[in-house]
């Protein structure tokens, strides 16, 4: 992103399209840019309309099909007015981007958002992520690094990993706070095939924060330790 205006890549953050270095950096920005918070949730808003669509399984070329499709997607129609903010061209309009973005999914008719429960917890992810108070969190350990987005506002907390190993068959990532000294569960996530966690869960912790591997068909009293990563607000 460094030679790259991040207010050009809501639509691809949008659709999941950046790699991980950039997504992060994007995350970044969009934690302090209201402007690009705007724009991203208009074109979940717009995504969420293909909700009622039946989801199928998306061939593998998509991702390279939808990127191709925006790059050749005209963005402001010829002899109309670039928006302007501060003197700084803006040639994603938000309005033009969410057109251009339902085109896209309606033309190659499935991608990850085809569901009105993707699309609303992927808003309430980048409502988390986004919020002027969110802090950021580092858990790492034997299990591998992520990241714990906290927002006291939304009460509710994103992990952000990537790379991440998939638990053992049968199990279950388990995420703990520790209230007045008792770790309490607070929600379980696995990666997907690419190994990324993208999940939200309801409360911020006050002070250590655990992940341990559970039973995936239970629900836990107490951790089951030792935990893989461990962190501290």
């Amino acid at each position: 992103m460094s030679s790259t205006d991040p207010h050009t890549l809501v639509g691809p953050y949008v659709l999941d399209a950046l790699p991980p270095d950039e997504r992060d950096l994007f995350e970044d920005h969009l934690s302090r840019c209201p402007e690009c918070q705007a724009e991203a949730t208009e074109l979940l808003a717009a995504a969420a309309h293909l909700g009622q669509a039946t989801a199928v399984v998306p061939p593998a070329a998509l991702r390279e099909q939808v990127l191709a499709q925006v790059a050749r997607t005209r963005q402001v129609a010829p002899g109309a007015p670039v928006a302007t903010t501060g003197g700084r061209r803006r040639p994603w309009v938000a309005p033009l981007v969410a057109a251009a973005v339902v085109a896209v999914l309606a033309a190659v008719g499935a991608i990850a958002l085809q569901s009105d429960q993707r699309a609303d917890r992927a808003e309430e992810i980048a409502a988390v992520v986004a919020a002027p108070d969110a802090q950021e969190v580092e858990v790492s350990g034997e299990g591998g690094t992520m990241r714990l987005v906290v927002s006291g506002s939304h009460d509710a907390s994103v992990v952000v990993a990537d790379g991440m190993a998939a638990p053992p068959a049968g199990k279950t990532y388990a995420l703990w706070f520790d209230e007045d000294g008792v770790m309490v569960l607070h929600g379980t996530f696995a990666p997907d095939e690419e190994g990324s966690v993208r999940a939200r869960v309801d409360g911020v912790p006050s002070d250590v924060v655990g992940v341990t591997v559970e039973d995936a068909d239970t629900t836990p009293a107490e951790p089951n330790l030792p935990a893989v990563a461990v962190g501290e607000l």
